[in-house]
């Protein structure tokens, strides 16, 4: 297996060395999260799992092989016997880089790891620095690590989880806020008026008798009004002037 299909970060460690493990965890979250890049410890098992099987799984995919080297790690049997191994192994065949951080004082020198070269220096472990002089030596891890993966300085844009796509495509669309102008009623049309139906003007005996039709007179207000049509001026009878007799002459 070449390095090109190794892509991860394998830590290998003591129980009894827990806070170390952490340390060296929390300074490479973010390039798990800015880089994707994975770093893996026994932490990670799952309940029920076949954890040997796993382990040697992780080992055989680690591209980096970060040990934690203090008198806990240099006792481990399991170790020295399931996980030095290949790891050395890995080292010499296929080009896996192996950093030893010597986090605590031990008799580290005649250790099949005497033969690397040490991260820090094994006189000076983790435990006798000072707080700012450790995150110094984890800055530094860091920044080796991604020299090694060929990862650019600066944060990388996030990449966007299935489960954040999923929530996002199945929330509801967000009702668009009305502006000022866009917020106001507009006027209701305005109702079309029906014209009023004006009855028929009622034909009386008068009108009968002058033998005219009522004229329908309609004002401006769209009202029909009924005015009867002037009376026909009656015809009079001139009176008869009687002529004077003429007189008898005298």
């Amino acid at each position: 297996m070449s390095t090109a299909t190794r892509t991860s970060v394998f830590i290998s460690y003591s129980h009894a060395d827990e806070r170390w493990r952490k340390l060296v965890e929390k300074h490479l979250a973010p390039l798990g999260r800015d880089h994707s890049l994975r770093v893996w410890s026994d932490q990670n098992l799952k309940a029920g799992e076949p954890w040997l099987i796993r382990i040697r799984r992780e080992l055989a995919t680690a591209r980096v092989g970060i040990m934690l080297v203090s008198h806990h790690f240099m006792a481990s049997d399991f170790i020295h016997s399931d996980e030095l191994p290949p790891l050395l192994l890995a080292a010499k065949q296929e080009g896996v880089t192996l950093l030893t951080v010597v986090v605590g004082h031990c008799h580290f020198t005649n250790s099949p790891l005497s033969k690397l070269q040490a991260f820090n220096k094994p006189d000076k472990p983790l435990e006798a620095l000072t707080t700012p002089q450790r995150n110094k030596e984890m800055a530094r891890l860091c920044a080796l690590v991604m020299k090694i993966f060929g990862l650019k300085s600066g944060p990388a844009k996030p990449a966007v989880t299935l489960a954040a796509a999923s929530k996002k495509e199945a929330a509801p669309a967000r009702p668009k806020r009305l502006t000022t102008s866009t917020s106001k009623v507009a006027p209701a049309a305005e109702a079309t008026t029906k014209p009023k139906v004006v009855a028929k003007p009622k034909v009386t005996a008068k009108t009968k008798a002058d033998g005219a039709k009522p004229k329908v007179v309609t004002n401006p207000a769209n009202k029909a009004t009924t005015k009867p049509a002037p009376k026909p001026p009656s015809k009079t009878v001139p009176k008869t002037v009687k002529k004077a007799a003429p007189r008898a002459k005298k």
